[in-house]
């Protein structure tokens, strides 16, 4: 019996016992110590607290890490009584810090009373030389600030000015000490951390190997799927790390952030599927619950439908790519060779297959009639993205496949300072789309002068266009960034840019740098996010302001689009006389 496995079931929800689901229940549970990750924020905070005492905000969607990230520091100074666990609230003395602190669980579970009662304490905390750590959701929050600006505890602000000043605090999210009226607050909004940093970390707990030590003695362990995922995990871990890393980091970079929370909950459903060691197994359950099937949320061929309550199962249903054709589909589909496959992933999968063409063998016309085979090659392709023997090369080919032709390339430049012949590559790649995007047709070569037409929208392509500007070649950079967090350097990355030489610049996120490349590769019409469209519109009309003609007699431009290419044709009208040039 492995009570770790018991603990992993309690982590997610796709069903009722998820008891430890939420931190302040862990932390007493005896696996949390071994689950937990101290996260470098933590270490921040502790360092913050011990210069001078402190009023620490933290705020963030449900699910962010608040908690543990109180208990974190709490730890840190050696003030948490883990038989106690985190009361709602509570004020310890420190030996360390030489000063009380006080913290606050979570705003949300007091009633309005003593939320305003102890955000006054708090806030007023550092003229007693006391330190304190605030939890709330921002909901909450900003209630209980307006609360004590009307009832006069705090002052020099109006409740107005109060909800803009801490919406522009959470959007920034620079770890500094910031006035709020006439209170100093240190607030970190947690729903603006980078959580896909953590991943590896969280695999690397999951499959620490005295946490299955009890697995490895267990008389049914050849035929248990639990201890079968591990392993095979164990196997392929580099593979399996690279791309989970790269699925959160897509739906990060597409809106779609997901919690500590709702990682772990598919993580930890992923290993067990929710079975433990008092669970009926029969001969297929090794197939049925394997980790390539629980992690997209299926039981063997079929989607279990109390899988799809963990919301990240749930996006990654919504993206269908096991679905997609890749490179190894004729090497599993048509020659049955599964060699590319882990040593156990094969086996796992050749029996199931074998299982399966008995039936088509026995009755090939009406097996084919049936959804088995399609279903069947889903899952062949949900065993290969995770358990590929890929390289790096092979790695990227796959997530290029699954998710977008630039993923990989973006995955690398978010990692790395790109090379001279890559800046060159994704300046041709963005300014062929910025062509086609401001001109309305693809460019014929590169570097080309890029014109600025007055467009008509909704009338499909103009053959002739009045013509307000233009953007030569070298008016226009593509440029990558080193961006530092405060707080956490795994989360210090790169990020691209396009400079113009008017000194504005824009950042070029992963869906908007699809959509480039999308265009430049000559589709004609894609789907673009509305706040990005709107961010393209902003900058086409900044463009135009920058670029503009800026004649001192009047010459008229059109832009004529002809079979054999674009001509420019120059007009000045002087009195009753039109002279074409």
């Amino acid at each position: 019996m492995n009570d770790f496995v018991t603990y992993l079931n309690s982590l997610n929800n796709a069903n009722s016992s998820n008891e430890n689901a939420l931190a302040e229940a862990q932390v007493t549970n005896e696996f949390y110590k071994d689950f937990h990750i101290d996260r470098n924020l933590g270490s921040y905070l502790v360092q913050q607290l011990k210069k001078k005492p402190t009023c620490v905000i933290l705020t963030g969607h449900a699910g962010d890490g608040k908690t543990s990230l109180v208990y974190q520091v709490l730890k840190s100074f050696d003030i948490f009584n883990e038989k106690e666990g985190l009361k709602k609230y509570d004020q310890k003395y420190s030996s360390e810090l030489d000063r009380e602190l006080f913290y606050i669980k979570d705003m949300s579970e007091l009633a309005e009373s003593e939320q305003i009662k102890l955000l006054e304490k708090a806030l007023s905390g550092k003229q007693q030389d006391i330190s304190s750590i605030v939890v709330s959701n921002t909901g909450p929050l900003m209630a209980t600030f307006k609360h004590l600006i009307k009832q006069g505890r705090i002052s020099d602000i109006t409740e107005d000015n109060v909800e803009m000043q801490l919406l522009e605090l959470m959007d920034k999210n620079e770890g500094l000490e910031v006035k709020i009226g006439n209170y100093e607050i240190l607030l970190v909004n947690m729903a603006r951390i980078d959580n896909v940093v953590l991943v590896p970390k969280i695999i690397e707990r999951i499959t620490s190997e005295n946490l299955w030590e009890p697995c490895s003695k267990c008389s049914k362990s050849d035929g248990c799927p639990i201890y079968n995922n591990y392993l095979s995990v164990k196997e392929n871990k580099e593979n399996i790390v690279q791309f989970i890393t790269s699925y959160y980091r897509w739906l990060f970079e597409s809106d779609r952030r997901l919690t500590i929370r709702q990682i772990i909950a598919q993580l930890s459903y992923a290993m067990t599927g929710n079975q433990n060691c008092n669970s009926n197994m029969d001969s297929e359950s090794i197939f049925r619950y394997h980790f390539s099937n629980l992690f997209f949320g299926f039981n063997g061929l079929y989607i279990n439908e109390e899988a799809m309550q963990i919301r990240a199962i749930k996006e990654l249903q919504k993206l269908e790519i096991d679905s997609k054709e890749t490179i190894f589909d004729y090497d599993y589909f048509v020659k049955n060779d599964f060699s590319h496959l882990t040593t156990l992933s094969h086996v796992v999968i050749s029996k199931e297959w074998n299982i399966k063409m008995q039936k088509y063998k026995l009755k090939p016309a009406e097996y084919m009639k049936t959804e088995e085979p399609y279903l069947l090659r889903k899952a062949v392709r949900r065993m290969n993205i995770l358990f590929g023997q890929n390289n790096r090369e092979s790695l990227n080919q796959l997530l290029d496949e699954l998710f977008s032709p630039i993923f990989s390339k973006y995955i690398t430049y978010h990692e790395r300072k790109w090379n001279i012949k890559e800046s060159r590559n994704m300046k041709a790649t963005i300014t062929k789309a910025l062509h086609f995007i401001l001109v309305g047709t693809h460019s014929e070569k590169q570097n080309e002068k890029i014109y600025l037409p007055l467009q008509r929208y909704g009338t499909g392509m103009q053959n002739v266009q009045l013509l307000l500007g233009e953007l030569e070649g070298n008016d226009i950079s593509i440029i990558q960034k080193y961006t530092e967090s405060v707080f956490d350097s795994d989360e210090n990355h790169y990020e691209i840019f396009i400079s113009f030489s008017s000194k504005r610049e824009y950042k070029v996120p992963l869906m908007l740098l699809d959509y480039f490349d999308l265009i430049s590769k000559g589709a004609v019409s894609t789907k673009l996010n509305p706040s990005l469209s709107h961010g393209i519109n902003k900058m086409k009309s900044q463009l135009f302001l920058d670029y503009k003609y800026r004649d001192e007699n009047e010459t008229i431009r059109l832009l004529i689009h002809t079979l054999k290419g674009t001509r420019l044709m120059k007009l000045q009208i002087d009195e009753a006389e039109i002279f074409v040039d």
